[in-house]
């Protein structure tokens, strides 16, 4: 059924209790096979009713998936495997709006991934709907969500300019909802409006209660607000839950104000004995996870690196653009190859520029530009999955703008066309690759390509003859990259994954990074970017990199020798 392996005592104490338990994982516990294990021989099983097996990332919910054989009965109807996401729309959000209005409701992960969703008021920006936090009343423009070059254009607005973005926003939003397009945070809202509802929260209890014996929830710190509310209705329901995770881990500060309510809600559950077997990394990545970590809790290193000698590396820079070829080598001299090496940061353009990968350049507002810069990244192999994906997104996006159709909803723009999402997505990745690095030639060659792409223009409905070529036919910028550059991600963009070797990047403080991570890590206090701190470091299987700048240098080694982490500075 799964990868056959021997689990530890409290692993076998996870798998096999038989009512709700809250369990405490170290980072590379086999927290997942284990959980896996426990849906599979399902010792809370009830003859008509499933298990919910819960995740907070697609990849999660895969990598679970592809442990059980396909075929099984177990990926079946009534059991579950997916995200909190998919959850709450699937059972709760969509069964209250079918009862509330009448409509059975689409899902999207961004309004950006459907046509014509940016707000338009004749200002020097046109933000994203996705750039606005929205309920069922308001909608406020939030800075931080609109790219960076658009930022400071946004500082200057005057009050009535924001407040024209905002009401625009706000109809738009109630527009698309009513219609029955939500996305996750859309979602989310009406969820709470549902939920205030007793009578209707009522009905969806019983749904649950019907349907489930049990729910695993994995990263369980991962928790929203609302994700909460659901866990609180699972149990007042009956329901038996099974929720493991690493409270260190949580690093998305947007959901500090749960903390509390997450913390009280486990201390209702039964505690089960803490997995602190770490099978992924090496005793001396063990001992400055242990070190990072603001908990008493150690981790024991019993993995196929458990007897691997080899200290934490700790090397100073002035500038990130230094760093390239020092990772390299270190990467060579430990007999790594350069793929065996991720960089992580806490910001995206401190990582790429310490893996010496393309520089950011401007894109341009033009439709043929943008394009470019989509297609671009969907063929940039240094970007994460994760970029590539949202760029794939967006050249769909732009397609259907090219088309007549913009104004469809996605699911009525589908069955026009006759195709799913999966088939769409598809066509746009065939496109995408006609051209894989349109910066090769001027913009006209794109356009052309593009013009000849008529099976495509066919399928899709869209047509090129709109695009523009920008002035002198030359890009407004060109991406710079670099032959030898390492793979990088941000720390939350890697959580949940592993690599050989993680080169993790601390630069100048500013005080509100990672610098300001070590100065907690210095004073023995718990603070998300000590958190952050952890979670990169805990990524690496055999080999950890610690690039700190020189200012911080000295302290980041003094933290190291104090807590006994064998260290080697290069």
């Amino acid at each position: 059924m799964t990868e056959r392996r021997d689990f530890t005592k409290e692993q076998r104490a996870l798998i096999g209790a038989t009512a709700s338990l809250c369990i405490s994982a170290c980072p590379g516990a086999g927290k997942t096979h284990a959980i896996v294990q426990r849906f599979i021989e399902r010792p809370v099983r009830h003859p008509r009713k499933g298990i919910a097996l819960i995740s907070f990332t697609n990849a999660a919910a895969d990598e679970a998936r592809r442990r059980i054989a396909a075929g099984s009965d177990l990926l079946c109807v009534p059991n579950f495997i997916g995200t909190i996401d998919a959850f709450i729309n699937r059972y709760l959000v969509a069964p209250g709006m079918l009862e509330r209005k009448g409509v059975s409701p689409t899902f999207r992960d961004k309004w950006s991934s459907l046509p014509n969703t940016t707000i338009d008021a004749g200002l020097a920006i046109s933000p994203s709907l996705d750039a606005f936090v929205v309920d069922a009343q308001s909608a406020k423009l939030d800075i931080a969500r609109l790219p960076y070059a658009d930022r400071r254009t946004a500082h200057n607005l005057k009050p009535e300019q924001v407040s024209r973005l905002e009401r625009l926003a706000l109809g738009l939003w109630t527009k698309l909802v009513a219609g029955g397009t939500l996305t996750a945070a859309a979602s989310r809202t009406a969820l709470r409006v549902y939920l205030e509802d007793p009578n209707l929260k009522q009905q969806l209890a019983q749904l649950l209660t019907d349907r489930f014996s049990e729910v695993i929830v994995d990263e369980i710190q991962d928790c929203c607000e609302e994700d909460i509310l659901v866990l609180e209705l699972l149990r007042e329901a009956g329901i038996c839950l099974t929720v493991v995770g690493d409270l260190e881990q949580a690093i998305y500060g947007f959901r500090q104000q749960t903390a509390t309510r997450l913390s009280a809600f486990l201390h209702g559950l039964p505690a089960g004995e803490r997995l602190d077997g770490n099978f992924r990394s090496s005793p001396a990545i063990c001992s400055i996870v242990d070190s990072l970590r603001s908990t008493d809790d150690s981790d024991k290193s019993v993995g196929r690196y458990q007897s691997d000698s080899t200290a934490v590396q700790l090397v100073s820079f002035a500038r990130t653009n230094e760093l390239p070829k020092k990772l390299m080598k270190i990467s060579s001299d430990n007999h790594l190859g350069h793929k065996d090496m991720v960089v992580l940061a806490h910001a995206a353009n401190t990582a790429r520029s310490a893996a010496g990968a393309a520089t950011e350049y401007q894109v341009g507002t033009s439709k043929l530009a943008l394009l470019a810069a989509a297609m671009y990244i969907v063929s940039d192999e240094s970007r994460s999955g994760a970029e590539r994906s949202q760029a794939l997104t967006s050249v769909g996006r732009y397609l259907r703008e090219l088309g007549d159709d913009g104004d469809l909803q996605q699911q009525a723009y589908l069955a026009k066309f006759g195709i799913t999402e999966r088939e769409f997505r598809e066509e746009c990745l065939r496109l995408a690759g006609l051209v894989p690095d349109p910066y090769n030639a001027p913009p006209s060659a794109l356009k052309t390509t593009l013009a000849t792409a008529t099976a495509s223009q066919e399928r899709l409905g869209w047509s090129s003859g709109s695009l523009r070529i920008p002035a002198g036919d030359d890009w407004p910028g060109v991406p710079k990259p670099s032959e030898a550059a390492l793979s990088y991600s941000t720390v939350h963009g890697f959580k949940g994954l592993e690599r050989t070797c993680v080169a993790l990047v601390i630069p100048e403080s500013t005080r509100s990074d990672l610098a300001s991570g070590v100065d907690q890590w210095t004073a023995g206090t718990a603070g998300e970017a000590r958190r952050v701190l952890y979670v990169g470091a805990s990524r690496a299987e055999r080999l950890l990199v610690i690039a700190a700048h020189r200012s911080i240098y000295g302290e980041v080694l003094s933290n190291l020798q104090r807590d006994g982490v064998p260290v080697e500075q290069v």
